[in-house]
Order: C-alpha cells, then sequence, then structure tokens
C-alpha cells in the first residue's frame, strides 16, 4: 500500500504539460489533420480524378435591386426585384412575326366601361408564338427574348435547309442576318393553313424551356418520326421481323416486347428527349417534366405555358386501364398517318399538372419536352404602382371604400358592407352558382381532380 502511494506522489509532482504541448498530443495520439493536411489531400484527390473540374460559366438569372452603393435612395427603387438574365437578346423583336396591340381602356364600341381595371400601358406589339409546331426537321436557336405579352421567354427558330455549294460557311449576325430575313419573307407563300400563321420564311417564335440557348437545335416530330431515324435505331432480330410480317395483323408491328425492341426504343428516347422537342405522348416515359400539352390530336398546345410551369407523364394505360411500358407504347395508336387519316387510339396517358389535377389524354396528343423558362418571375417586386400602370392595369377600389350611389357594399360609417351578400358593382350575387353545369358528372378526362381548400394528413 506504502508503495502505491508514493507513485502516486511522484506522479503528481511531476511538471504538468502545457496548453500548447497538451493539444499537440491530442492532435497526434487521435490523429487529427490540420488545414494544410486537408488542401494537400484534396489536391491529391482532384490530381488522382484528372484535375479540378472545370469553371461553370453562370448565365442564369439574377435577382437584382436597385439600392445600396451606386444607386439613389428614393422610394421608386427601394422595394423594386428584377430577375435579370444576361442571356437574353437586348434589341427588339423579328417585327414580321408581331402584330400591333390595339387598346380600348376595357370600352365597347359605345364607349362604356364593360372591363374594369383596365387602360393604359407601355405601347406594345404581340409576338405570333407558333403554338402547333407542324414543321419537322431540325430548327436553330437564333436567339432568346423577352416577351412582355407573357411571363415566360421566347426563342426565335429558324428552319434549316439542306445545304447548297453557293451558302457559305458564315453565320448571319446583325444587318446581314435582317437582310437575309427580308428576301427569305419576299419570296414566301402567304397562302398558309391556320398552323402556320406563325412561320414566316421559316423563322418562328415558340416558348423557350430552361436551359435553351442560342445556337441550339430543336426539332418537332408531331408528324411522326421520321424513317431514317427509325432505322437507325431499329436493331430487333430477323426473326422478330418475319414472325410479325407473317400474322397478318399489321396493328401488332413492332409490338412484340422483346429486349430487341425496348433496346431500340430506349436509343430512340435517348436522341429525340431533348428539352424543346416536340413528341407524342405515348413517345416520352413516365417522370418526363414536359410543358405545351395539346388537348387534341390535331389542336394547338395549351397547357402548361406560363413561367416555371410544368407536366409529368404518370403512366401509359391501355384500354383496359392496365398500365403497359416497354415497347407495347408503340401500339397505342392516337394521331395521324403519313397520309393524313386518323388513326383509332388504344388507350390513354395520365399527365399530372402543375395544380395536381391528373388527366388522361389521348397517346396522339403531344407535348415539349423541359421546363418552361424564367422561373424566377414569382420573385420579382414591381415596387412602386407606376409599374403597374405600365402593364396596363388600373386602380381597384374596395366596394365598401365608395359611396351608396356608387356600390351596393358603399356607404355607412364602419368598414363593413352592412351584413349583406356579396354582390358586383352592378348588384348581381357574388359565389352563386346560377347556372346550370354544363355535365353533372364532371369532367371526363380528369381522372384525379386537384386539391381543394386545406388539406389534412390521410387517416390510416
Amino acid at each position: 500500500m506504502s508503495t502505491i502511494t508514493r507513485s502516486v506522489n511522484a506522479a503528481r509532482s511531476l511538471p504538468r504539460p502545457t496548453l500548447a504541448s497538451a493539444s499537440t498530443s491530442r492532435l497526434t495520439i487521435r490523429g487529427y489533420a490540420s488545414p494544410s493536411t486537408v488542401k494537400n489531400d484534396a489536391g491529391q484527390q482532384q490530381m488522382m480524378f484528372g484535375g479540378p473540374p472545370p469553371k461553370r460559366k453562370q448565365d442564369g438569372a439574377v435577382l437584382k435591386t436597385y439600392t445600396g452603393k451606386g444607386y439613389p435612395f428614393i422610394p421608386s427603387l427601394r422595394h423594386v426585384v428584377y430577375p435579370f438574365h444576361p442571356h437574353l437578346h437586348k434589341g427588339g423583336p423579328l417585327r414580321e412575326l408581331t402584330i400591333p396591340l390595339r387598346r380600348k381602356g376595357g370600352r365597347n364600341n359605345t364607349g362604356r366601361i364593360v372591363n374594369r381595371h383596365i387602360g393604359g400601358g407601355h405601347k406594345r406589339r404581340l409576338r405570333m408564338v407558333d403554338f402547333h409546331r407542324v414543321e419537322g426537321g431540325q430548327h436553330d436557336v437564333i436567339r432568346i427574348e423577352y416577351d412582355p405579352g407573357r411571363s415566360a421567354h421566347i426563342a426565335l427558330i429558324k428552319k434549316r435547309s439542306p445545304p447548297s455549294p453557293s451558302t457559305t460557311d458564315q453565320s448571319a449576325t446583325g444587318p446581314n442576318l435582317i437582310e437575309e430575313i427580308e428576301n427569305a419573307l419576299s419570296e414566301e407563300h402567304r397562302n398558309t393553313s391556320k398552323s402556320l400563321e406563325a412561320v414566316k420564311a421559316g423563322y418562328s417564335y415558340i416558348i423557350a424551356p430552361e436551359g435553351l440557348r442560342t445556337g441550339d437545335v430543336v426539332i418537332s416530330y408531331r408528324k411522326g418520326i421520321p424513317q431514317s431515324v427509325i432505322n437507325e435505331f431499329d436493331n430487333t432480330s430477323p426473326t422478330t421481323a418475319i414472325a410479325t410480317s407473317t400474322t397478318g395483323d399489321q396493328d401488332r408491328v413492332g409490338a412484340t416486347d422483346t429486349p430487341e425492341m425496348r433496346r431500340a426504343l430506349g436509343l430512340l428516347r435517348t436522341v429525340t428527349l431533348k428539352p424543346g422537342n416536340v413528341l407524342p405522348l405515348f413517345l416520352i416515359p413516365p417522370g418526363t417534366q414536359v410543358h405545351n400539352l395539346s388537348l387534341t390530336t390535331d389542336g394547338r398546345m395549351q397547357l402548361c405555358r406560363s413561367a416555371g410551369t410544368f407536366a409529368q407523364i404518370v403512366s401509359h394505360q391501355s384500354e383496359e386501364g392496365r398500365s403497359i411500358g416497354g415497347s407495347d407504347v408503340l401500339t397505342m395508336g392516337g394521331g395521324f398517318d403519313q397520309h393524313g387519316n386518323r388513326l383509332p387510339k388504344k388507350g390513354y396517358v395520365l399527365v399530372k399538372m402543375q395544380s395536381g389535377e391528373v388527366r388522361k389524354l389521348d397517346p396522339g396528343c403531344v407535348a415539349t419536352i423541359g421546363v418552361v423558362s424564367n422561373k424566377e418571375h414569382q420573385a420579382r417586386s414591381l415596387g412602386k404602382a407606376g409599374r403597374s400602370r405600365w402593364l396596363g392595369k388600373r386602380p381597384h377600389v374596395r366596394g365598401v371604400a365608395m359611396n351608396a350611389v356608387d356600390h351596393p357594399h358603399g356607404g355607412g360609417r364602419g368598414k363593413q358592407k352592412g351584413n349583406k351578400h356579396p354582390r358586383s358593382i352592378y348588384g348581381l350575387l357574388q359565389h352563386v352558382r346560377t347556372r346550370r353545369p354544363k355535365d353533372k358528372d364532371g369532367n371526363k378526362s380528369v381522372v384525379t381532380e386537384r386539391p381543394r381548400g386545406k388539406q389534412t394528413a390521410a387517416k390510416h
């Protein structure tokens, strides 16, 4: 016992290590790495994997404010937030693809106001956007432009003509581009169908998807995929082709769900599924984000066209309501054949909209791949009332703030409408359905309605 006591006293009498030595000992014992060691290890790892990655060019939107150093501290700029896109075209639009917007201030032919809160606004021209995309072939993106008539950006595209010996390799820009457009417009045929009114001499405007830039190529497969592209990726076995040809059933050609057909369909989707391309719904795999959807096989695209919106392909359904996949989707029909005859549909495609609604559409309906551009549009702040007037919006006055002769809610000393049922300024009842629904069973194409009201968790 005395030996243990002497050893403890000897240990206590030894000098204690300083703080620096203690920290060093901890670093040494526990194996902690210093910042320099971490930097050297990261550098070695980057050199092992081919060096550091290249710096990406930041060409996205910037939420620009006009306060701080270099800007005057004035009320008209204090709350302004505006998305700035450096890749947009700085000049004006192609005039041949625009029409003047004639304003009437919300008044009819007798001068009476029929649409309130409308008036003024900056002078502008409406851009004719091609929502049919009937013209096939490769189209080059000339530039991305701002459109004052919509929240999304638009892209000016030109159909790529076959090369000729007289053409030069120099790309037309500036005055040369304007001269080329004028020469092409003077030689075009103006007796075109309604679906081609927005196309002039190969030039047209389309809704620009997110990520589309100058120099990209977009293709429309609305009339079908060219046979040359199909033959390039058709690596099916000869036995399958013989078996399908001897059956005599023309609708089942290519419907055999074999590994070869799946591989060919996957390769075909890899080539065609690019932002800006137009495809029928049965060729788009589930989970793909699309926009510009058409409700009919030959109609204009009219769903999901505002900034930042998109729809999602849910599944492909057969006539019996069974989910199908693989190369069986090629037998869904819909659309038109090469002679312009309508093909019978054999199923439908489920598409989930931005609101949460799930619709079923014909497999021959078309959609554009990608998400609509300018998703930062909702983050903007006008900052002052004058910007609303530039957009053509007049002030909106509440009915309870008016006199009794001006509105059914007017009059009185307080800020209430006197326990009256809500009415319009013309005395019509509001929030009361006074019409018979066109379809009592609802919309037949809606599978799941959009969520309404306050959502609560499901009870299991």
